[in-house]
């Protein structure tokens, strides 16, 4: 039963306040003393222009995508549907399995005549082996040629050896949140083109009328 996302708290209605009274407070110090206005109003952009590189190069979370989309506390199907456009972008049709069957892939993905499953696990703690060994039961029975295990997690010593003795991609938490922000960048870039597009065919519409 899929369970709803916990609403996101208004951090941010506080901002209009302190804007108010920051720019007060640099026309006031613009009126008294115009160098120590620069050196304040230099000082302020440069701590926004730090954080936001930290933000951005993930010094401040290796885990910014997985972070910033809760994968923590979504629920199991919002999570199976989360990797979805992700497999997709690799080519892949993806279909989902029918939640109620157990021991059982939660997406079959193919490509170009080759089958692969998809098993996930969302834990508190890292993925032994005796979830690799389950999906690898399942491969036979899917007549699938490739097994893959993703995990908001990592996985033990043990169950990389088992994966690797029998060829199963292993997806933990670090590569999830490299698959994840790969996607979101460029779903962004993808906006912005289709932006440029847009303003460029206006202009030329408005230059042929």
């Amino acid at each position: 039963m899929s369970t709803t996302l916990p609403k996101r708290k208004k951090r941010y209605r506080f901002v209009p306040t302190i804007l108010f009274v920051l720019t007060y407070f640099l026309v006031q110090l613009y009126n008294y003393n115009l160098t120590l206005f620069g050196f304040v109003l230099a000082s302020i952009l440069s701590t926004i222009g730090i954080t936001y590189l930290l933000k951005t190069s993930k010094l401040v979370s290796p885990h910014l995508s997985t972070t910033i989309l809760n994968i923590d506390d979504i629920s199991d199907p919002e999570f199976h549907q989360l990797l979805v456009p992700i497999f997709q972008r690799q080519g892949y049709s993806v279909n989902k399995t029918k939640l109620n069957r157990k021991s059982t892939a939660n997406l079959i993905l193919r490509k170009k005549g080759l089958k692969a499953i998809v098993h996930t696990k969302r834990q508190s703690n890292n993925v032994g082996s005796s979830f690799i060994q389950e999906a690898i039961a399942c491969k036979e029975m899917y007549q699938a040629k490739k097994s893959i295990v993703v995990t908001n997690r990592h996985f033990t010593t043990a169950a990389k050896k088992v994966a690797r003795a029998n060829k199963v991609t292993l997806i933990d938490r670090d590569s999830l949140d490299a698959m994840l922000d790969s996607y979101l960048q460029q779903k962004r870039s993808h906006r912005f083109i289709q932006r440029v597009r847009s303003l460029f065919m206006n202009e030329e519409v408005k230059s042929d009328s």
